[in-house]
């Protein structure tokens, strides 16, 4: 009779972690379609040129970054990766900075130094910062270092053997053209998808700039004058066919290899594949440097304005409900993935299916989200959750689950599956087992609940769409109050969230760092 009941442990476990998913996905999906089906004359704003070039001109944009960051970043994340650099983990954690940030932010310091009145700014720099070219500079600027960071993991993941080989062979420039970036290729498509999907998704930056996308198309259906939720739902349709196809080449060019490769970069320290020459500082330098401006710029002018004194008259409750959303959004997640992303590891058929599902909303465009949660879940029985907070936990947890699945699967692939046939051998129940493989790999589940609770907490597109009466969170107060508040609160409260986002992520690399042996 034990045996038997352990045997549904298993199951009854990840069908609890599958249901976190389904009912955060799922509901949207089928919201946004049936009010599609039942809308009159859903294909009418299909007619018009317009829509289209609008359209292909927010591919294009979403392609130029994804192009601009992956020729930057993939040799950046060598250098970094393999070469020997001085002050290398402070130059690197500097690049990474801009990453943890909206996008929005650090645009806005852009803004503060190249704008019409900034700080080196003039007619010429405005123009260019407020056009097609600049939202690309902008765009990858902030997503740049995605690229950095995954190939530096999958690069640091590779074989010893077969990168002295290649070196020996042919040279470091050889080894690393023909040996590094090809192994640590699914990692560095991976980088691809996401930052393609970030930047088509982006509507802060778009909007600030004033560079009409077509995702804002969708936005504007949602709010204001032109409310029309059955036309935002039909203008979706595009977006999911983009989801699906982003999905797919996910799947076809990094999948389950990604996982593999990102979870070797914990690898032991090896010798440098690079000697150090003084142009590699340089452009450790300028990298950090990029990032950090913005930022810098940020500080400055909150400091300058007086608005790091004024910031307490505007922030109303907006950290506390940023950290409550993202918090709680981040412990379901956790839950979640470190059930799936275990399943996931091992290749089981629930945790595969699901990870495509949770990928696919990673991948979807934030409109889309706002408009099947809205449809989904803003009726009388579910105004409980549509009216607090709740609702910006659900849309956290539907768009970022697929970060802390991926996160706890790449740890746990490394970990020998011997172990746990051993254990199943011996008569060891789901839960020893899974405490097995978990003990194994005990800095996945912090790093997968730092990385949840960064990208919530940085989130912008979901939470102005949905973020309920008194629920606003501090993403969007910055954003509402840059039209009409004082541009000095505006940047002091910019700072205020960098500083929140920074502990966070200080406090996750003071728990994730390697101890001493004693």
């Amino acid at each position: 009779m034990t045996a038997a009941g352990g045997r549904w442990q298993g199951p009854s476990v990840v069908a609890g972690a599958a249901a976190v998913i389904l009912i955060t996905v799922v509901p949207p999906l089928i919201a946004t379609f049936g009010q599609v089906i039942g809308a009159e004359d859903v294909l009418a704003p299909f007619a018009t040129a317009q829509l289209w070039l609008l359209l292909a001109r927010s591919l294009a944009l979403a392609a130029a970054v994804t192009a601009l960051s992956l020729v930057v970043g993939v040799p950046l994340g060598i250098l970094f990766a393999r070469a020997h650099l001085p002050l290398q983990r402070l130059l690197f954690a500097a690049h990474l900075s801009i990453l943890f940030l909206p996008p929005f932010l650090p645009t806005l310091g852009w803004f503060h130094v190249f704008g019409r009145d900034g700080y080196l700014g003039g007619p010429l720099s405005a123009a260019i910062l407020f056009s097609d070219v600049g939202l690309v500079l902008a765009l990858t600027n902030a997503l740049l270092p995605a690229v950095t960071a995954l190939t530096a993991i999958g690069a640091r993941g590779i074989d010893a053997s077969l990168e002295e080989a290649a070196r020996v062979a042919g040279g470091p420039w050889r080894a690393a053209a023909f040996v590094v970036v090809p192994t640590a290729a699914p990692a560095i498509a991976l980088a691809g998808v996401i930052v393609f999907a970030l930047a088509f998704s982006e509507l802060g930056v778009p909007m600030f700039l004033r560079v009409d996308v077509y995702p804002e198309l969708v936005f504007s259906r949602l709010g204001g004058m032109d409310f029309a939720p059955g036309e935002a739902a039909a203008l979706a349709l595009p977006l999911v066919v983009l989801a699906a196809a982003l999905l797919w080449i996910e799947q076809r060019l990094a999948g389950g290899r990604a996982i593999a490769a990102l979870g070797g970069g914990g690898l032991g320290v090896r010798a440098p594949l690079f000697a150090f020459r003084p142009w590699m500082l340089g452009v450790g330098l300028v990298a950090a440097s990029i990032s950090l401006a913005p930022i810098a710029a940020l500080l400055v002018h909150g400091a300058e304005r007086g608005g790091l004194l004024e910031a307490a008259r505007w922030i109303g409750a907006a950290p506390v409900n940023s950290l409550l959303a993202s918090s709680l959004a981040a412990t379901f997640m956790v839950m979640a993935g470190a059930i799936l992303g275990v399943s996931l590891a091992r290749q089981g058929i629930v945790g595969v299916w699901l990870d495509r599902i949770a990928v696919l909303a990673f991948v979807l465009p934030a409109a889309i989200l706002g408009v099947g949660i809205a449809y989904a879940w803003n009726r009388p029985a579910t105004n409980w959750l549509y009216a607090s907070v709740l609702v910006l936990v659900v849309a956290y947890v539907a768009r970022y689950s697929a970060l802390a699945t991926r996160t706890v699967a790449a740890a746990v692939a490394q970990t020998p599956r011997s172990l746990d046939d051993a254990a199943r051998t011996v008569g060891a129940g789901y839960f020893d087992r899974l405490r097995l493989q978990l003990g194994m790999a005990p800095q996945a589940l912090i790093g997968a609940f730092a990385l949840a609770l960064v990208f919530s907490l940085r989130d912008l597109e979901t939470a102005v769409l949905l973020y309920p009466p008194g629920g606003e969170p501090l993403t969007a107060r910055i954003f509402t109050l840059e039209a009409n508040g004082p541009a000095g609160v505006v940047s002091a409260l910019a700072a205020l969230h960098m500083l929140i986002t920074f502990m966070a992520v200080g406090l996750a690399w003071f728990a994730l760092r390697p101890r001493a042996s004693a």
